[in-house]
């Protein structure tokens, strides 16, 4: 049994070439399977356009109206010429309304065709690898939750996906917008074909994603309601907040230019380093302090996974590869760089005079000496211009990912700050604190860790002693834990062999995880309530004022 154990790691390292893989502490899956969900369910992320909810709707209702067998296989072969005729022609669009339109189902191969401006296109052109194209790799799951589908197939009642009461609505509004064309009458019926370019043109004047935007669009009123209202009314509740959310940002910042790093910024500090400024309204309160804490979970989740990026360099730095390396060289290494001095150099700050056998509460003493704060008035205190903060550390890291002073003690820095901002008891009272709860259950929840370090405090433990409990159980074990969940894909950058650590030459990411604010941004841009957040003239319709002001429409 001893060897088995010994020689397993190498075992499963043969067996299971590594994989490159992404979430290396599962705390990614938490922002976007939990978070995200909770606050703007129905949403889709990876594609992000709403018209799409419409144009497969539409195809579906038109499978469903033809003598053909019932099947999913049968699906496959009238959607798929269908969906690359629309493909490329949303690659042809000339329309005011399509600008430099991003996150086109099939791009890839649609684009470079749609380029060479041939003369006709075949519709049995293979130009995505999922069978069922967008549709299955995206829209499936939202449209259900959304209520526009019933799901078909072993186990339900239909064969195959069917269109609800609601989802028929929305198709026959689409099909109003492109039943006058000439791909519609002459050429939509046949699977196999070759459509001129002159006819693609013309049914993508109606039937792009771009158009949704117009007024007179027949399906815009219908999409606008299934994104207020569709699916269960929890989850409709909670999407139309955070769509309200968005609006009232945009009304706030016109003039400036919104991307997802401002977004952040907005979310934290409530003002961008360009001088944008949010103060949310009263209506929008509950929704703004949820999205905060999941931006403080963002922060959080950075600062461990860049503890864990450091730990696989080091590791791989030192052969370790070859040969595992004791832990407690890992240690000796860690207690070199927690005096704090390199830091405050980078960034030009006192000198803290701290050592690891500093007390935690020195370290927090020293970040409240920088903001001129005591522990009560700390959030209010640290802000966008103050000489340390989250966002300004999270961004350094592209400058130094080896340096300790970043990667070691300015994380460490960064959940000190965090700690600050969120671990009075008084903060967790609040409703909006679930948020912080998510990922409780073996994912490293934002409130366990706040709780904990408080308790920690009280036995006035060293600053070696918190980095090393961190590491100990936030990152070395955290990350067994996800690698051996994703066993027989094979995640593993480090495996504990006794107090022994082996390390695995793959390549390592470090990033924030995607916030929605791209797809919540061109819903609410698409669905004609405001203009591009991505540019400065971004005003809210009349029905985005109302939205706004009233909370629905």
């Amino acid at each position: 049994m001893l060897m088995s154990l010994t020689i397993q790691p190498q075992w499963i390292a043969r067996m299971y070439p590594g994989k490159k893989g992404m979430d290396h502490l599962g705390l990614g899956s938490v922002s976007s399977d939990q978070i995200l969900q909770a606050l703007s369910p129905g949403i889709n992320v990876l594609t992000l356009h709403p018209r799409y909810y419409s144009f497969y709707t539409f195809l579906l209702d038109e499978f469903w109206r033809r003598d053909r067998p019932r099947s999913r296989h049968e699906f496959e072969l009238f959607f798929r010429p269908r969906e690359f005729i629309f493909s490329v022609g949303a690659q042809l669009c000339k329309r005011a309304e399509h600008g430099v339109m991003r996150n086109i189902i099939g791009s890839r191969k649609t684009a470079p065709l749609a380029a060479e401006q041939r003369r006709s296109y075949d519709t049995t052109t293979d130009y995505i690898i999922s069978d069922l194209g967008g549709y299955g790799l995206y829209y499936r799951s939202v449209m259900m939750e959304v209520g526009l589908i019933y799901p078909g197939g072993p186990g339900f009642p239909y064969p195959f996906d069917v269109p609800t009461e609601k989802g028929k609505e929305v198709a026959d509004s689409f099909r109003q917008a492109i039943q006058q064309t000439s791909y519609y009458r002459e050429y939509f019926d046949h699977d196999s074909a070759h459509v001129p370019i002159a006819v693609i043109k013309d049914y993508i004047q109606q039937a792009c994603l771009c158009q949704i935007q117009k007024p007179e669009a027949p399906d815009r009123p219908l999409l606008q309601d299934i994104f207020l209202h569709g699916g269960p009314a929890q989850k409709a509740a909670s999407r139309r907040a955070t769509l309200r959310f968005f609006l009232d940002i945009a009304a706030q910042t016109h003039g400036y230019a919104i991307n997802e790093d401002a977004f952040r910024q907005l979310l934290y500090f409530q003002e961008t380093a360009d001088g944008a400024r949010y103060l949310p309204q009263e209506t929008v309160q509950e929704t703004f302090h949820c999205w905060r804490l999941y931006q403080a979970r963002e922060y959080y989740a950075f600062a461990l996974n860049a503890m864990w990026s450091y730990i696989c360099t080091w590791g791989l730095d030192h052969n370790s590869d070859r040969h595992p390396l004791p832990l407690s060289q890992f240690w000796q290494h860690i207690d070199t760089v927690l005096t704090f001095e390199a830091f405050a150099a980078r960034w030009k700050l006192s000198s803290p005079g701290l050592t690891p056998d500093s007390t935690f509460e020195d370290l927090l003493n020293w970040l409240r000496q920088l903001v001129n704060a005591d522990e009560h008035s700390f959030d209010h205190a640290c802000t966008q211009g103050s000489p340390i903060q989250e966002h300004r550390l999270s961004q350094v890291w592209t400058q130094g990912l080896n340096a300790p002073e970043v990667m070691i003690a300015g994380m460490m820095v960064m959940l000190g700050l965090i700690y600050l901002r969120f671990g009075q008891p008084a903060y967790w009272l609040r409703p909006e604190w679930a948020i912080s709860r998510m990922g409780a259950n073996g994912r490293l929840s934002l409130d366990s860790f706040v709780k904990t370090l408080r308790r920690l405090q009280q036995d006035h433990v060293t600053i070696r002693e918190v980095t090393r409990w961190i590491y100990n159980e936030y990152v070395i074990l955290q990350h067994q834990l996800v690698a051996n969940s994703k066993l027989p894909e094979n995640t593993f950058r480090f495996r504990r062999e006794g107090d022994r650590l082996r390390f695995y030459q793959l390549e390592n990411r470090l990033t924030f995880s995607d916030s929605r604010f791209d797809a919540l941004s061109t819903t609410i841009h698409e669905l004609g309530w405001c203009g591009d957040l991505s540019g400065a003239d971004h005003t809210l319709s009349a029905e985005g004022q109302k939205l706004l002001r009233e909370g629905d429409l």
